[in-house]
Order: structure tokens, then sequence, then C-alpha cells
């Protein structure tokens, strides 16, 4: 008799085989359409509120009287609209070498600068990464123009032409490169939560529709029943990398062809913390585990189900549970420590996501570590609860035995565990 992952092996061979070979499965391609409206839409609505939130800070490296005229002019602005509406002005004292102070100054992660002020109000100097015009350098254009100005109507009362701010474009700075972390991880997330919760919901109607043809009993009939949940389970996985595999080669012609997404093509300037290949490579373990984890839970609720109906009921439920689990990791993303952080981190069903936002944000890999071995022992219960809970409940048998038992995992199934 073949063991537990044997019997496993072939329960995903069949799924695999009936689902890819059908002509459904044309019909399922046509998905990511739908997901990649859902991604776009929610990452630009929480870049919008990240931007929004934010308050960059900008080092001035100038003489007292430069710096009292800046604080001057944008607490005349801050007056008409409020305080952060306009970076926030810290004052450093000026080192011998300008240029390599503020290179230092934007490098320097603890301080958090998005950008460097340096010169007088007539001669005014901002260096920072090209991406910070947009906010950050028309705002110091205006607080200089301001400063300009109140200081020409206090000597003579003369108008006051403007002048452009010079730039110094530098590769990147520590401010701006933890925001754009933030928002690849959340990027991350959205794109494992779309996937996962698209495919894994599959899995409902898939168990009622074999429970209605009594194709179940048949299976559960010849191998262990918690072989048949997982052998599904990876099957399903199986059928979701074949589909994202497709979707991300129509998405590579579209960039070569059409330049679909061209403006991502500064994306690998923002490397996450771990690195490209580790941020890849983990991003399909987190999805593989997350996959499972819900995939596992899916079954366990489909198994109670006898009809489309039902499921139907019980669908609106479990995705509402679902954006929560989503909203609960996304949450954790700013935050630095406290007890909501640290039980989404512990939570198995939102942990996948966690760990692939610490992951863009931090460097240490240890932690993946003992998230991913965490994470694969809760699918191993969550699948042995599953199988015994349909066991008792749909086919009304006994489930007496240890709750999971590597010997029936690894070794020959005995006669007796064939009901």
């Amino acid at each position: 008799m073949m063991s537990m992952l044997e019997a496993a092996w072939v329960i995903a061979r069949r799924d695999f085989v009936a689902t890819v070979y059908s002509r459904s499965f044309i019909f399922f391609l046509l998905a990511p359409l739908i997901l990649l409206a859902f991604v776009f839409f929610g990452t630009s609505m929480a870049e919008e509120a990240g931007r929004s939130a934010a308050h960059p800070k900008v080092a001035v490296v100038a003489d007292s009287a430069t710096v009292g005229q800046l604080m001057a002019a944008r607490q005349h602005l801050v007056a008409g609209t409020n305080d952060r509406t306009f970076p926030r002005l810290e004052l450093v004292a000026p080192a011998e070498n300008l240029a390599a102070q503020a290179q230092a100054l934007l490098a320097d992660e603890a301080q958090g600068f998005s950008a460097v002020f340096t010169g007088t109000i007539d001669r005014p100097v901002l260096t920072g990464p090209a991406r910070v015009d947009d906010y950050i350098g028309v705002r110091i254009q205006l607080i200089v123009d301001t400063a300009r100005r109140n200081e020409a109507i206090a000597a003579a009362g003369t108008a006051v032409p403007p002048v452009t701010v010079e730039r110094v474009v530098s590769q990147q700075a520590a401010g701006n490169l933890q925001l754009l972390r933030q928002q690849l991880a959340a990027a991350g997330q959205g794109l494992i939560f779309g996937v996962t919760i698209m495919l894994a919901t599959l899995l409902l109607s898939n168990l009622v529709e074999e429970k209605s043809n009594k194709v179940i009993e048949v299976l559960a009939a010849a191998v262990p029943l918690d072989a048949v949940f997982f052998g599904k389970l990876i099957a399903m996985l199986g059928i979701s990398a074949v589909g994202i595999t497709l979707w991300a080669g129509m998405l590579g012609l579209g960039y070569v062809f059409f330049q679909m997404i061209q403006d991502w093509m500064a994306l690998p300037q923002v490397s996450p913390a771990v690195g490209w290949p580790a941020f890849g490579l983990l991003l399909l373990l987190y999805y593989c585990t997350n996959f499972m984890l819900l995939g596992g839970l899916f079954l366990g609720i489909g198994g109670q189900a006898s009809n489309i109906r039902e499921i139907q009921t019980i669908s609106m439920p479990v995705t509402l549970l679902q954006v929560l689990v989503f909203l609960l990791a996304m949450n954790a993303i700013g935050m630095e420590g406290g007890a909501l952080a640290t039980f989404a981190y512990i939570f198995p069903f939102s942990s996948p996501l966690v760990m692939v936002a610490h992951a863009a944000k931090y460097e240490a890999l240890w932690p993946h570590l003992l998230a991913l071995a965490w994470q694969a022992a809760w699918v191993f219960v969550i699948i042995r609860a599953s199988a015994r809970l349909f066991r008792l409940t749909v086919m009304k048998s006994s489930a007496g035995g240890a709750f999971f038992s590597f010997g029936r995992l690894f070794g020959r199934r005995a006669g007796s565990d064939a009901g």
C-alpha cells in the first residue's frame, strides 16, 4: 500500500491533469485581468494614503541667518495650510565639505532625511534623489521664494523676481528608500493576497462537486483522507503555478512590445532590503504557504457544505475574514512593535503577508526560516483537522488515533486504515 505522501501525489496528479486539460481552464486564465485591476487599484490607493500621511524631513545646512529666514517663511506658509503640507526643516551644523556632508546625511538611515538644503536664499541648493522634485522640491522652492520676498519687503518694499533652486541629483536617500520599500511591501502583500484568494476559493466548489458525485467517498476508501486533502492542495498549487507562469509571460511580452509598464523601469533601483533574488524566492515561498494555509481552511469549510448554494452563502463571510487578515497585515507594515504587530507575525493566516513586508524592509534572513517552519507546521495541522472534521461530520466514521503521525506520513499504510 502507498504512504500518505505517495497517495497525495496520485490525487494531485489526477486533479492537475483533469483541470489543466479542460476547456474551462482557458477561461480561468482570463482571471488576471480582474486581479491586476484589483492590485493596481489597491496599490495606488495605498500609495496615495502613504503620501498624504508621510511627513519628510529636509536637513538645512546653512548659516543662522538663512535658517531663520527659511523657518519664518515656512511658518508663514504653514499658517495658511497645515504643518504636513510642507516638509519639516531640521538644522544641521555645516561641515567643511558641504557636498560630502550632504551625501552622508542622505545615507544616514537613523536620521531619515529625504533631501539636504545648502547655500543661502539667494543661492539655494537642494541635494536629493530625482523623485523628491514632485513633492519636496516644489515646496522648498516656495519656501525660498517666500523668504526672499519677505526679506526684500522688509528691506525696501520692492518686488523680488523668483529664483530657481539648483538641483543636485543623487542616487538615493534613506528617507525615500524607506517609503519606497514600504510601497514595495504593500505591493507584494496585495499580489499574494489577490492570487491566493482567487485560486484557493476554487477548492470550495471543487470539493462540493466531488461530494455530490460520491467521488470523495471512493477516494477516501482507497487512500487516507488526509492524503486526499493534501493532494488537492498540491494540485491547485500546481495549477496556479501554470497560470502565474503564463500571466508573467504575457506581462513580459507587454513590456517588451508595448511598454505597458515602462514606469516600473526604475524599480530595480529601489531594491528590497534582502535583495531582489532573495525577495523573489521568499515571495514565491510565502505565496505557497499562504495558499496552503487558506486552501486547507477552505477545504475544511467546503467539506461541510452539501451544494453550490451553501458554498455561495459560505463564500461571503470567508472572503470578508480574509480581507480583515489582509488589512491586519497591511497595518503591520508601518508598525515597529506592539501587541498588534506581534500578533500579525504569529497568526498563521497573516504571517506570510507580514513576512513578505519584513523581507522588503529588513535585511535579516533567519526570521524567514523560522516563519516558514511555523507556517508549514500549521499547514499540516489545518489539513489534519479538516480531514478529521470531514470524517466525523460527513462520512460519520471514527477519527481515532494520533492527531499527526510521522509513520503514516512516510510509512506504508496498513490495511486497517482503508476506512
